[in-house]
């Protein structure tokens, strides 16, 4: 092992609903298995390799990694999870140009062995799992709220009476199923103390009701556990510079997670218009020549703040102390 780094075998695991392509480093071969819990199982079971010095990185595949990174973790092995999106700008940068499962197995070996000192392993544990599970259910809640909306749309243009009533049947089932995974998301959190006491630090704040809890507590476990900056980054609300020379263009936030995002931006609108600090503070950035939806995007990350210090104070057994 060269100085300065931790590993000198790796793993590449790329992700798919139904397989997993594997390739290991220090042989160059590679091997496929399928995505499945006694598949994987099995498979960490029989790997016979020191497991100090090999890192294994999985791809993030919108929760089809979930059962291997899960099992990997169990066994001890020092995990990353690897953001799709930077893997594919060092794929660019690499040159690689084909596209294949087996390849792209290979790059993420490469990728980890480039940035291995700055890659964060991943830590297993129960509580986390149970947040998973409850992130996933609100994803179903965000899928059905969003057929019903656009079933509610239909409903409004000229239609004949058969189609009418097939919508309407429609609207009527996905209305019970969203009533029922919202009960079964607060029944969810009302089973854990901690959940149930951070909802209602959240819930505290002026502009942010019981479904933007449920969002934020199953989307954005971090909140309370990292600092402002951290906080705002992750959720894509901090502006990034895009400077060049003498040219100085917008900020932007194009990086962070969309549904948190989504959700703190009805949640900024209904604040600036009922909080009067964040509507100050709106008032006062729009004053000072800022675009509207800039002034919006700043709101955001003060309420993000705002929310952090809360359930920080939650966490800490402290009073929150007023903005």
């Amino acid at each position: 092992m060269k100085k300065g780094q931790k590993f000198n075998k790796f793993i590449g695991i790329d992700v798919s609903k139904d397989k997993l392509d594997i390739y290991y480093s220090w042989n160059y071969k590679n091997e496929q298995i399928k995505n499945n819990k006694s598949s994987i199982k099995s498979f960490v079971k029989y790997l016979k390799v020191e497991k100090q010095d090999l890192l294994v990185v999985i791809d993030l595949t919108g929760g089809y990694e979930a059962i291997a990174v899960r099992h990997f973790c169990k066994a001890g092995f020092n995990v990353h999870r690897a953001e799709g999106r930077k893997v594919k700008n060092f794929i660019r940068a690499y040159g690689e140009n084909a596209k294949t499962d087996k390849i792209d197995a290979f790059m993420l070996t490469e990728y980890a062995k480039s940035f291995q000192n700055r890659l964060k392993l991943y830590k297993y544990n129960e509580k986390e799992e149970q947040e998973t599970n409850l992130a996933n259910i609100v994803r179903r809640l965000s899928d059905i709220e969003d057929i019903l909306q656009k079933e509610k749309n239909r409903l409004k243009s000229p239609n004949n009476d058969v189609i009418v009533q097939s919508i309407q049947q429609m609207i009527k089932i996905l209305s019970k199923q969203k009533e029922q995974i919202e009960k079964q998301i607060q029944q969810e959190i009302d089973k854990d103390e901690q959940l149930k006491g951070k909802q209602q630090a959240i819930i505290a704040q002026k502009g942010i009701g019981i479904k933007t809890s449920m969002l934020l507590l199953s989307l954005l476990p971090e909140l309370g556990k990292l600092n402002r900056r951290e906080i705002a980054a992750l959720s894509g609300v901090a502006p990034y510079p895009n400077d060049s020379g003498t040219i100085h263009g917008r900020r932007n936030t194009k990086t962070g997670r969309k549904q948190v995002k989504r959700a703190l931006f009805i949640c900024a609108l209904v604040a600036i218009k009922y909080d009067i600090k964040i509507k100050t503070f709106y008032e006062k950035l729009i004053n000072n020549g800022k675009l509207k939806i800039v002034a919006v995007v700043a709101c955001m990350r003060k309420l993000l703040v705002v929310l952090n210090a809360r359930c920080k104070a939650f966490y800490n057994n402290s009073t929150f102390i007023e903005y």
